[in-house]
Order: C-alpha cells, then structure tokens, then sequence
C-alpha cells in the first residue's frame, strides 16, 4: 500500500488499516479509495488475521470523507458512480468479513468518514471527536451505504435528524445516541485501547465470533423465522468444534479455556 493508506498485520493477528493523510484531514482522493478497497479485501483473503483496526493519522480527523478539492473537478455522473460503486462496496464488505472490525475513532468523522463509522462492527472514539453527516449540506445523499446502516444502529428518527440536519455531535452524544460504543479518556491514545480490546476479541473462539457476528447482521435484515432456523444452524455446527469442547473441558477441569489451537 501507499504511504497515505497504510496496512499492516502483526503476530496475533491483529490488522491495522491506518488512513494517512492528516494534512488533508485524511480525506479519501481516488487512489486512497482504491487503496482502502484493496485493503479490505485483502484482510479478507488472508487466514491468519482476527481482528481489523481502522483509524486514521493524527489527532484532528478519523476520516473527513471524499477530498472534495479532487471531487470539485468531476462534475460528470460517472465520477459519482465511481465513487459510490468503489467505497460502497468496500463498506459492505467489511460486514462481510469474518472478524470483528473495531473503529478506533481519533479525531472528526464528517460526511463519508462517518459512512465508515457506521460500517464498523464496534466503535471506539476519543472525547475530543466530532460527527457529522454532513452530505446534505453538500446536496447529496450518503453515497457509501451510511443511512441504511444508520437507521439500523440509532433507528429510524435519530437517523432522520442527523441526517436531515448534518448537525455536529460530539463523543458522549454519539455513545448515547448508540453510534459508538465506547469513549477514551482525553489522557488515553484511542488506537491503545482498541487495540486492547482487540487483544481481548484475539483471546475468543475464532469460529464463535464469524458466526455471531453473520448472525447479528442477518437478524438486522431478515425474518425471525428464518434467524431461528439460522441461529439453529450455526449452534449446531458450532457444538462438536475444539473450541467449544475446550470451553467444556476447561470447566470441568477449573481453569480457563485456552482457545483457536486448531488452525
């Protein structure tokens, strides 16, 4: 990858997504969205990552959205086709894959860069940041799936006003309004402690957690019905794994379970 989207992948298994552009508000230009494209997917075919952190450089912006200096030059529709299809779909991707991915939110997340939010399955940011979706102020819609996974994160008015609006919110109304999960204190690097919960999320069955989280995102879009025959599925298929017999040993044995020994 280039300098300005940085990849890499250490020895628990843990990968970094790091947008590197803190000049330009780590704003995403065409080649940083390719970029972060190819990321995703590479995560996505290498066996030994666990977990994925994506954050940004700096301490004033995660990610800012498009760079708009680059997009003002593209008034065509294929340039918004562009933009939509390339970033859209590495979003929808990061649900797709089969490990956690934590946002670790180090400074303003505005207009696509909140988008990015939203497609992170759990969410951490330092006090001192700030969101807004600000598109309607840039007379657009969200262009990389954000309202839909909006709507389903703070429902259907929250979403609404936020977006109608493109009001700026700080860290604690976002963790009330159930955009982030959690918050650092101002004296505590953000990426720090995502990347203790990642540690924490490394230590589960790796199994276990593909399918919880395949099983949440399902129930977010299906029928209850076909979510119990689903969870059915899972539970069952889960049941004669190493780690689920590991859980059950290390119970009756009174010590905790070691898991993932099996590759």
């Amino acid at each position: 990858m280039s300098e300005l989207i940085q990849y890499q992948l250490d020895a628990n298994g843990v990968a970094v997504l790091r947008v590197n552009r803190p000049q330009a508000r780590n704003a995403l230009n065409w080649a940083m969205q390719a970029q972060f494209a190819d990321v995703v997917t590479a995560v996505a075919q290498e066996p030994s990552a666990r977990v994925l952190i994506i954050t940004g450089a700096g301490e004033r912006a995660f990610v800012s959205g498009g760079d708009l200096k680059e997009l003002y030059l593209h008034p065509e529709p294929e340039a918004a086709e562009r933009l939509n299809r390339v970033m859209g779909n590495a979003l929808a991707q990061l649900t797709e894959l089969p490990i956690p991915v934590i946002g670790a939110i180090n400074g303003d997340a505005f207009g696509g860069g909140c988008e990015i939010v939203t497609a992170c399955d759990l969410r951490i940011a330092t006090q001192s940041a700030r969101f807004s979706f600000a598109q309607v102020k840039n007379g657009l819609t969200t262009g990389w799936g954000g309202a839909g996974r909006l709507v389903r994160l703070v429902g259907q008015s929250r979403a609404l006003e936020l977006l109608l609006t493109a009001r700026l919110f700080d860290a604690q109304a976002a963790l009330e309004l159930g955009l982030i999960h959690r918050t650092t204190s101002m004296d505590k690097d953000v990426f720090e402690a995502a990347m203790i919960w990642a540690l924490d999320l490394v230590n589960l069955p790796r199994q276990a957690l593909a399918a919880m989280k395949a099983l949440t995102y399902a129930a977010g879009q299906q029928p209850l019905s076909k979510i119990q025959q689903y969870e059915t599925q899972l539970f069952v298929n889960l049941w004669a794994t190493p780690d689920h017999l590991e859980a059950l040993a290390a119970f009756g044995e009174k010590r905790e379970p070691v898991f993932n020994q099996n590759p």
